[in-house]
C-alpha cells in the first residue's frame, strides 16, 4: 500500500467517524424535535408522553391550578403524562373554554405561555418553565 492510499484511508477513517460522533454533515449535531430547547410549543403532548416539555407542562399547570375553581390538582412534576395530567388539562380546557380533549395542543399551550393577568412580572408564573418550553414571555 503506497503512503497516498494510507493517508486517503486515515483521512475517509477519521471522516466517517467525526460523522458518527457529529450525527450530521457538518458537524452539527440535530436534536429530537420534542427534545429541542424552546421548541415544545411546537408540538401536542397527551398521554403515554414524557420528558422534558411534558414536566414543564405539569410545572405550568401546578402555576394555574390554584387560580381554577374546582380546577387543576398538584401534579407530581415526573415528566409522564398520565392520567392526572390529562385530567389536569381537560379541567384547564374546560375553564378556559376551548375544545377539551386532553391534549396539549396550539390553543392550549397559547394560554399556558401567558400568566393571563395583565402586564408582568407575576410572581406564581414559572416563566422558567414556560421559557424552557418556547414560550415568548
Amino acid at each position: 500500500m503506497t503512503t497516498r492510499t494510507m493517508r486517503s484511508r486515515i483521512t475517509l477513517a477519521g471522516a466517517a467517524l467525526g460523522l458518527a460522533i457529529a450525527g450530521s454533515v457538518g458537524g452539527v449535531a440535530t436534536a429530537a424535535p420534542a427534545s429541542a430547547a424552546g421548541q415544545c410549543v411546537d408540538y401536542q403532548y397527551s398521554v403515554g408522553g414524557d420528558g422534558g416539555c411534558v414536566a414543564n407542562i405539569q410545572t405550568l399547570l401546578n402555576a394555574f391550578g390554584p387560580r381554577i375553581p374546582g380546577g387543576v390538582s398538584n401534579l407530581e412534576v415526573d415528566g409522564q403524562f398520565g392520567e392526572q395530567t390529562r385530567a389536569a388539562v381537560v379541567a384547564f380546557q374546560t375553564y378556559w373554554g376551548m375544545q377539551v380533549d386532553g391534549v396539549v395542543g396550539a390553543e392550549t399551550w397559547n394560554i399556558l405561555c401567558g400568566p393571563q393577568m395583565g402586564p408582568g412580572p407575576i410572581d406564581w408564573y414559572p416563566y422558567d418553565a414556560a421559557r424552557g418550553s418556547g414560550c415568548n414571555v
